[in-house]
């Protein structure tokens, strides 16, 4: 009887025989198409990260690009504004030089009006004196008087009147 536990050498050489052609069969059906699998995945990834990396640089450079767009188009609005205050400034300050010198003319033409008119009032009265003098003259004397005495009468009156007439400025 044999042990349980004996060695057979056949056996033992087609099982390892078997061991082989399941490990070469294993080898060309499954590790090398897993291996070369692993490969691909290898390959995706490693380039996937590549590009990866290179779309994120790109990024970067998109970004930097667009902030200094950003930086250049906040610095020509604050230049535009600048520019449009400016030039609000400049019109008000024109507007408010040529409404100033309006209003120094109308103030001159009003004071030049007045005293045009205060002269035409004391031209008025000096005449309305006259007559009124003459008429008075008249009375007192009892006669009416001759082209002569007339003449130096007015002329005397005007003399008076104008002696004692208000300077200019003087409003009484």
């Amino acid at each position: 009887m044999e042990s349980p536990i004996s060695v057979h050498v056949w056996t033992l050489i087609q099982q390892a025989i078997n061991v082989l052609v399941v490990l070469l069969v294993l080898h060309h059906l499954l590790f090398k198409p897993l291996h070369q699998l692993m490969e691909n995945r290898t390959r995706f990834v490693e380039q996937s990260l590549a590009e990866a990396k290179s779309q994120k640089e790109e990024a970067a450079e998109l970004l930097a690009k667009y902030q200094e767009q950003l930086r250049n188009a906040q610095a020509e609005a604050r230049e535009i504004v600048s520019a449009a205050t400016r030039e609000a400034e400049e019109l008000a300050r024109r507007r408010r030089q040529e409404t100033e010198a309006e209003t120094q003319a109308l103030i001159a033409r009003a004071k030049a009006e007045i005293e045009n008119e205060r002269r035409r009032a004391l031209a008025s009265i000096r005449d309305e004196v006259a007559t009124l003098t003459l008429m008075v003259a008249e009375r007192v004397i009892g006669r009416e008087l001759n082209q002569e005495d007339h003449r130096r009468l007015v002329q005397d009156m005007l003399a008076d009147v104008n002696a004692r007439e208000p300077k200019v400025g003087d409003l009484q």
